[in-house]
């Protein structure tokens, strides 16, 4: 983001980790797997005042397309088909 702003940068970095939980047994039907979190550590070396380097940061959270579905601000809508045809799993099944 820093380029996009016209700021000088030496290095760009974004680190991000996952944490996942699986549990029960997929023999049995009782798999279920979530997403228990994510960090985003930004990191940036420059030589811009903190203030424009924090203003950049920031807009890159706003315009952050998985930021925003990971964040729940997206609809998410589930279709199933079987051999190209419509099928409907019972509520229980579905996550």
């Amino acid at each position: 983001m820093a380029t996009k702003r016209k700021l000088s940068a030496r290095d760009e970095r974004v680190k991000v980790t996952a944490r996942f939980v699986e549990q029960g047994s997929v023999l049995q039907g009782t798999k279920q797997g979530r997403v228990e979190s994510f960090e985003i550590d930004f990191l940036i070396e420059s030589d811009e005042p903190d203030d424009a380097i924090a203003d950049a940061m920031a807009l890159s959270h706003r315009m952050c397309f998985t930021e925003s579905a990971l964040s729940g601000r997206a609809t998410l809508s589930k279709r199933h088909f079987h051999n190209g045809q419509p099928i409907d799993i019972s509520p229980a099944d579905q996550v």
